[in-house]
């Protein structure tokens, strides 16, 4: 029986019988299956599984027993078995190293327990190893409250700095605090005060697709701003920066529509990512009382923070080491990866900090909240802008989208200039379904047709705005072909004086194509489009 469950256990689409429960486990001890292998086997009957592999636990040699412990850990996690009584019953088991393993699985609850917190505090004084508290500590950080802070506060002045136990009641004390206020926190959408003004004026990034700067200034220029300074990228996938000086409310920014993401930057000098300074020389950063004044006067609740790394893999023990730093320059600046308003960014390159930014991870930005639906391949919304932007729609245009997809384009232009005529076509009616969506959600009229680019014409028509397919994740057939066909196709219907502003994924083939047909080009801009670049064109009939 053995030998036909060791095997079974290995299949994706087993599922044991409550009667096998026992002898699944038995492999655990026995050697006979791997941990994972026997909880998923167990998980697969359920809560009805917990009783046998108490039993298993129970007889199984004392040397093995602590493996079974996780398993039970997960089990009451996973099977909506609320009841942790079998895991702190173990708390008092003679194996010392079982008692630690239900700690360990303890501190894995999914929901914070006060009976449980009340069990793992009263251990504390009697247990006094190094090991145990540390297993006690990183437990009643991830399901304590004020009880557990409190002792976990009383216990570092007895610790010894730089001791592992320190670190590790170090990290659960913080843990709990940010646990408290994020539960005190306002809703995400009230976390950063967009409508107050900056405590004084500040250089500010604005991040955008390479290729789109030319539109970005024309936004600016009409905003009464002028750009500091201009990083533009060279690499796909990487953004432009253009800096400007700022001291007006963040909500005023969002007339500009072809930028991503907006980021303060912070002075810090010149470091290796592996020097011992680095620690210091954030945390001085980060405290100065500028950035605690700018932190403070757009922050609604407790100021708490995510440290992030880019340009480089993972390196969780320097990120703990930092924020360390940080904490003890700054208590009042709480790290909390998982729900925070502000996300700091070390900006690396080849292992040296290129640059220091903050960013307003949970400032709401309305400017596409009408993108309820969307379809495969679906323009990005500043590129939509960008089109619109460039295009810049007169009263007395119509305005067709052939490849309409959900209509982001159509929504832009109709929010830059409302008297405008809007038309929309495409051949599949779950994209026209997301524009009608789209545009009503927008607030701006559209007519919506299902049909080909290369026959339709709609009446009246007087300029093109579209991003085509691209050949990369949605393609109607032979890109070279199709879009031939319709370049040729627009430049013949098109009437005098109008206007052709797409994205041309084949310059090189269609440019001169179009020239021949007798369109002339106002402006062309090489755009990053995540993986390849594509041409923003201008182009008007004579």
């Amino acid at each position: 029986m053995q030998q036909g469950l060791q095997k079974a256990i290995l299949s994706p689409s087993f599922t044991p019988r409550v009667r096998d429960s026992e002898a699944v486990a038995d492999l655990l001890w026995q050697g006979l299956a791997t941990p994972q292998a026997v909880t998923v086997a167990l998980l697969r009957i359920g809560r009805p599984a917990i009783p046998a592999l108490l039993r298993v636990l129970m007889r199984a040699p004392a040397e093995r027993r602590a493996e079974l412990v996780p398993v039970l850990g997960r089990l009451i996690c996973e099977t909506a078995a609320d009841d942790p009584a079998p895991l702190l019953a173990l708390l008092d088991d003679g194996q010392r190293k079982v008692a630690r393993a239900a700690v360990i699985a303890l501190g894995k609850l999914p929901q914070p327990s006060q009976p449980v917190e009340a069990q793992l505090i009263a251990h504390w004084n009697c247990w006094t190893e190094s090991a145990d508290r540390r297993a006690l500590a990183e437990a009643l950080g991830k399901i304590g409250g004020p009880a557990a802070l409190a002792l976990l506060q009383s216990q570092l002045a007895e610790s010894p700095d730089g001791s592992v136990l320190h670190t590790v009641m170090v990290q659960a004390t913080q843990r709990l605090t940010r646990t408290g206020q994020r539960a005190e926190a306002p809703s995400s959408d009230e976390r950063i005060r967009s409508t107050v003004a900056l405590p004084t004026e500040w250089p500010l990034i604005l991040r955008l697709r390479a290729g789109i700067e030319p539109i970005l200034f024309v936004e600016l220029e009409r905003a009464g701003c002028k750009p500091l300074s201009i990083e533009r990228s060279q690499e796909l996938g990487e953004p432009s920066r253009v800096t400007i000086a700022w001291s007006r409310p963040l909500a005023e920014l969002w007339r500009l529509r072809s930028f991503v993401e907006l980021a303060f930057p912070l002075q810090l000098g010149p470091c290796d990512l592996d020097d011992v300074r680095l620690g210091a020389s954030l945390a001085s950063a980060l405290g100065t009382p500028s950035v605690m004044a700018l932190l403070q006067t757009l922050t609604a609740g407790s100021l708490r923070y995510r440290l992030e790394l880019t340009g480089t893999g993972p390196r969780r023990g320097l990120l703990q080491k930092l924020v360390q730093a940080v904490s003890e320059r700054s208590p009042s600046l709480i790290n909390d990866p998982k729900d925070s308003p502000w996300q700091f960014e070390l900006r690396l390159r080849q292992g040296q900090v290129v640059g220091l930014e903050l960013v307003p991870k949970q400032l709401l930005d309305p400017r596409f909240a009408y993108r309820h639906k969307m379809v495969a391949a679906a323009s990005q919304p500043t590129l939509a802008a960008a089109l619109a932007q460039l295009l810049a729609p007169r009263s007395q245009d119509v305005v067709w989208d052939p490849f309409v997809g959900s209509g982001g384009e159509l929504c832009e232009v109709g929010k830059l200039n409302p008297s405008a005529r809007l038309v929309g076509s495409d051949r599949e009616p779950e994209a026209l379904a997301a524009a009608r969506t789209n545009t009503q959600a927008a607030g701006v009229r559209a007519e919506l047709i299902l049909g080909d680019a290369l026959s339709l014409w709609p009446s009246g028509v007087t300029c093109v705005v579209t991003n085509p397919p691209m050949g990369r994740r949605v393609c109607r057939g032979e890109l070279v072909p199709l879009l031939t066909q319709f370049v040729a196709h627009v430049a013949r219907r098109l009437p005098r004086g109008g206007r052709l502003c797409w994205l041309n994924p084949l310059p090189n083939q269609l440019s001169l194509l179009t020239e021949r047909y007798g369109l002339v080009r106002k402006h062309a801009y090489s755009v990053d489009m995540n993986g390849f670049w594509a041409q923003l064109e201008l182009w008007h009939k004579p």
